[in-house]
């Protein structure tokens, strides 16, 4: 492994994360775009956007076992190229104007079930490639990129649609993720300690059963799962459910898109900030303490404020502590997981807190139809002060993060 942070796999590794995503973005607005105006169906859209979100709560697990014990790199590469087929054959598709909205789900499912191999691929490659004193910004890096394509795809999807169509994008997407195959052949991973077993539904089996082992030794990582999974439940509602929130407010749906941009510089400015400072143990602990604990009561400082302004400010410094708090968590937990069992480790951490998020969208669904919206998300978030502080707060938390 190279010391430097900066080196050739890690440049081309997240090189050809970042073209797929920029592929990625424009595809969803666009695919969106058609099958609304195609069927009028708000059902259908939901079903799509939550494909991804359902495999990886069931499927993560499993998946991470799997890519423990094969090539990553092959992994990685053969991911994107049966995407790159898949999309590009939806876009041929489009063009020909042959299309239908079941072709979109089965490629929608066959590429989310692409990404439960790549994702615990790239988790785990990262780990290798990055030297591990500079895990924090190596890691931070890699997120202030995706944060800033995400910020630049959302400005632009929109234009490009309007310019040039629903199925040229679709296309661009099979061509973008071709690119990243092409550019991901040139990485060097290391190979695995597990790398070359046979895959068998024992052996599977047997991975889980020591991830879950692994989980329960561990006193941190044993609290973390657990309280992934609560924190997600009582906090990540809110954030599936701005659109209503600004409405009841008496917004526009402009203004949603506005906060959703904020927050989205205020996790970029935070990544490439954490990415250039390289923090101390100790440091390390207060980032992730104050970040964790001002992030909740920032946001209800929002959801209570009827100023667009104050309101705006919120927004971005309640997503900027909180990114604070989850890089250094984030770091800390990925140099922590043992190194034969990484990636069914992170399929377990992945499924508990996509569970969380999932069940919490539900959840606050189901409140704000029942009672008035600000005050569902003003007791929720409060409510996420306390196992927050209760994790943050314990001395095996602050000896694991300053040692990590």
């Amino acid at each position: 492994m190279e010391r430097k942070l900066w080196n050739r796999d890690f440049i081309l590794l997240l090189q050809g994360c970042a073209v797929s995503m920029v592929g990625d973005i424009l595809y969803s607005v666009a695919i969106g775009y058609w099958v609304y105006e195609k069927t009028g169906s708000n059902t259908l859209l939901g079903l799509l956007s939550s494909v991804s979100s359902f495999m990886a709560m069931f499927l993560s697990p499993f998946t991470g076992s799997i890519t423990d014990k094969l090539n990553r790199k092959h992994v990685i590469v053969g991911m994107d190229l049966i995407r790159g087929v898949v999309m590009s054959a939806a876009g041929i598709l489009a063009l020909q104007d042959n299309l239908t909205t079941s072709m979109v789900i089965v490629f929608s499912v066959i590429a989310a079930l692409c990404a439960q191999f790549f994702d615990p691929s790239v988790a785990t490659t990262m780990i290798d490639i990055i030297p591990h004193s500079q895990m924090v910004q190596g890691q931070s890096a890699y997120n202030g990129v995706c944060s800033l394509i995400s910020l630049i795809g959302k400005a632009i999807s929109g234009l490009f649609v309007t310019l040039f169509g629903v199925a040229p994008i679709i296309l661009l997407n099979g061509i973008s993720y071709f690119l990243s195959a092409f550019t991901e052949m040139f990485i060097r991973i290391p190979s695995s300690s597990q790398q070359g077993n046979v895959v068998t539904v024992r052996s599977v089996m047997h991975d889980m059963k020591n991830a879950v082992t692994a989980i329960a030794a561990d006193p941190f990582v044993s609290m973390f799962v657990p309280a992934a999974l609560i924190l997600n439940l009582i906090a990540a509602g809110p954030m599936y459910m701005i659109l209503p929130f600004c409405l009841d407010k008496g917004f526009s749906v402009d203004f949603y898109g506005v906060l959703m941009a904020v927050e989205t510089a205020g996790s970029l400015i935070c990544v490439l900030l954490l990415s250039v400072l390289k923090l101390s143990g100790t440091q390390r602990y207060y980032v992730l303490l104050y970040g964790f604990a001002l992030s909740p009561i920032l946001y209800i400082i929002a959801y209570l404020t009827h100023s667009r302004v104050v309101m705006t400010v919120m927004f971005f410094l309640g997503c900027f502590t909180n990114t604070m708090g989850n890089a250094v968590f984030n770091a800390s937990l990925t140099l922590a997981l043992p190194e034969d069992n990484r990636g069914a480790i992170i399929g377990f951490v992945k499924a508990f807190s996509m569970g969380g998020c999932a069940l919490s969208s539900l959840v606050y669904g189901m409140l704000c139809d029942a009672f008035s919206i600000v005050p569902v998300f003003v007791v929720g978030t409060f409510m996420a002060i306390i196992p927050s502080l209760i994790v943050c707060l314990n001395q095996k938390t602050k000896t694991f993060v300053e040692t990590h």
